[in-house]
């Protein structure tokens, strides 16, 4: 299956995530912080990374913007609950995708993970 980045700045999340990766047979590397996941995206490929958007340091459209520029052939999911400062009180602009191929809102369903990442990965 595919090689999978995950970052996030909450474990549960991460945990969550791997767990539901893993099981339907991915290799998952999670890692909490957008400074970390750009790190790895330097040392290493994935197929696919998966980022939340809002969090301390290196935002996720930082990872996603740079992760381009490093890893071309890396597809990006983002996820996020919605801006937390923003004007709409969390809800993210739906016509929004972070530079994104796929975006996911928080929460969602272990169904709709999977099918974000079958469908970010359909013709690697």
């Amino acid at each position: 299956m595919a090689s999978i980045l995950l970052i996030d700045d909450v474990s549960a999340v991460l945990i969550s995530m791997r767990i539901v990766l893993q099981g339907a047979g991915h290799q998952v590397t999670a890692v909490k912080g957008g400074a970390e996941g750009l790190t790895l995206l330097r040392d290493r490929q994935f197929d696919l990374a998966i980022t939340d958007i809002w969090m301390p340091g290196s935002s996720g459209t930082t990872v996603i913007g740079e992760g381009r520029k490093l890893r071309p052939g890396t597809r990006f999911i983002a996820i996020t609950g919605g801006d937390p400062n923003g004007p709409a009180k969390g809800v993210p602009d739906p016509d929004g995708d972070f530079g994104a191929d796929r975006l996911l809102l928080k929460p969602f369903e272990k169904s709709e993970l999977l099918a974000a990442v079958a469908e970010a990965l359909e013709g690697y």
